[in-house]
């Protein structure tokens, strides 16, 4: 390797650790990542947490958030998020409140009066396999000219204009 060769090289890897430097701090300058600045330094002092949302269609939405125990309606367009209301969830139900109690003479009394023809011989689950079995080796894969139909179809789904 000659001197000329050599320096050419240390002169790429120079430009190239001062590329990535000035990277780093405009990174580190305009909030790039996380944590970066000053002000976002601090720990969010109360989580915010999705609990749902509904599309209305276009681009306008509703979205329920959870803040500091509070639920949160909140309506999302493409000209901003506005408070609709505050949302009372109910508590969920525990299994003990969600079971009844059956009396095993009723029970019995139920199944004795029921005709033998309402009784199922077999499920139709047990009929039909869990998985469906490929009519074609390709089907699925990238090869098969389905695959490619469907993604087409979906594609032009998502950028009709309605």
């Amino acid at each position: 390797m000659d001197t000329s060769t050599a320096v050419l090289a240390l002169r790429v890897a120079l430009s190239l650790a001062c590329v990535l430097g000035l990277l780093w701090w405009l990174a580190r300058r305009t909030g790039g990542r996380p944590g970066a600045r000053a002000g976002a330094r601090r720990a969010r002092a109360v989580p915010v947490a999705v609990v749902g949302r509904q599309s209305l269609g276009g681009r306008a939405s509703v979205a329920v958030v959870e803040v500091a125990g509070r639920h949160l309606l909140l309506g999302v367009s493409e000209r901003g998020v506005c408070l609709l209301t505050e949302v009372t969830v109910p508590a969920e139900p525990t299994t003990d409140e969600l079971r009844e109690q059956l009396d095993p003479a009723e029970l019995e009394r139920l199944l004795d009066d029921a005709p033998e023809s309402s009784l199922p011989l077999s499920t139709p689950a047990a009929r039909t396999p869990a998985v469906p079995t490929q009519r074609n080796p390709l089907e699925g894969s990238i090869l098969d000219a389905g695959t490619w139909r469907r993604a087409v179809v979906a594609v032009q789904e998502r950028t009709l204009r309605r």
